[in-house]
């Protein structure tokens, strides 16, 4: 790793929060820009940056509507901060008109009449004025079992229902309400092309340096809407392709990389590994070691697995199942840790088993 990549590898995970270095949740959810919202990937993404984590701090961000989980980059759900939510959505998020509904919706499986769908429409709006499940949706109604689902999708997609978490952290069983009554109205229409300038603003602010490639993959956007709008923004090549907001630069260019070691577990799914397209992603981990950490979908790469990162570099990647209370974790490492760092990562994924209720954790490699 070059001195430079190496200095991109501290400077984001130190702008990332990573290694627990705030106290404050809703500060760590606004500065990362959002996190994805299934469980356990949204706690644990804040759990491996936020000290003295715990579940009543995550549950509030639901309970008080400090967070607000909505479809958003790559058209996936995300838990954002309530007061940037509709700038996400409105800049990720085609509207209901745009042809890519009509052929998402148009097989024999997902197909709803227009007349159906408006009228189904308005009985899951009079029944998810509070936090509802599908499953009570179907009993409180009589739509069809097996459109449900598909109605709860496209409407969330539409902006007429929000998400709202399981009490639980490994549950990802999730409940539905209405936008309305949840946030208080519907999403403040912004123009799309606004909304993007703000977000690639973000953007390069919690994940650069960064290119325009890795803004698009990020987004999922089209490459020429990604490059408009960083265009937007007063951005500086910190080197070749790589950019960042010019107000960082000073602070980027005095950063000190940390002297003490510090080990981070993230989960699949994390904001930070799923920031970057693969040649961004050389700042943790290296190419050769790329197809340890994530699905090959494509030329572009696919979903991130959990990451084991030490001093900002990946040393393994990890997934976990549960049996009861117990729970397994297969550690993927890269090379053989030394006593001292193996039980570091082990006492790591302890605290994660605590955290998720587990009686017991095994860890396999």
């Amino acid at each position: 790793m070059s001195d430079l990549l190496k200095k991109f590898c501290n400077w984001s995970y130190h702008r990332q929060h990573l290694g627990k270095q705030e106290t404050d949740i809703e500060l760590v959810l606004k500065d990362i820009i959002g996190v994805y919202s299934s469980h356990p990937t949204a706690p644990l993404a804040l759990h491996a940056r936020v000290r003295l984590f715990g579940e009543k701090e995550f549950y509030k961000l639901d309970e008080q509507k400090l967070a607000l989980r909505v479809p958003a980059m790559r058209l996936t759900i995300h838990m954002l901060p309530r007061e940037t939510a509709h700038l996400a959505f409105a800049a990720t998020v085609p509207p209901a008109s745009d042809p890519v509904w009509q052929k998402r919706y148009s097989n024999k499986a997902r197909y709803i009449p227009p007349e159906d769908y408006e009228e189904w429409q308005r009985k899951i709006l009079q029944v998810a004025v509070k936090p509802i499940t599908a499953t009570e949706i179907k009993d409180a109604t009589d739509i069809p079992d097996d459109k449900v689902k598909t109605l709860l999708n496209f409407m969330a997609y539409t902006g007429y229902l929000l998400r709202v978490g399981a009490k639980s952290l490994r549950s990802d069983i999730i409940s539905y309400v209405s936008t309305q009554t949840w946030a208080g109205g519907s999403f403040k229409a912004v123009d799309n092309e606004e909304a993007l300038a703000w977000l690639a603003g973000e953007y390069l602010r919690a994940f650069g340096p960064a290119s325009v490639k890795d803004f698009q993959w990020w987004a999922g956007i089209t490459a020429g809407k990604a490059k408009a709008a960083i265009n937007t923004n007063e951005a500086i090549a910190v080197d070749s392709d790589y950019l960042m907001l010019k107000k960082d630069l000073n602070a980027f260019e005095s950063f000190k990389s940390p002297t003490k070691d510090s080990v981070a577990i993230l989960p699949q799914w994390d904001s930070y590994t799923m920031g970057y397209a693969p040649d961004g992603r050389e700042r943790f981990v290296s190419p050769d070691m790329q197809h340890h950490v994530y699905a090959k979908i494509g030329a572009t790469g696919g979903n991130a697995r959990g990451v084991v990162l030490v001093n900002g570099e990946a040393h393994a990647a990890w997934d976990s199942k549960f049996a009861g209370t117990k729970m397994t974790v297969k550690l993927d490492m890269f090379e053989k840790p030394s006593d001292q760092m193996g039980k570091i990562v082990e006492k790591k994924f302890h605290e994660i088993a605590t955290l998720l209720k587990a009686k017991s954790v095994v860890l396999e490699m």
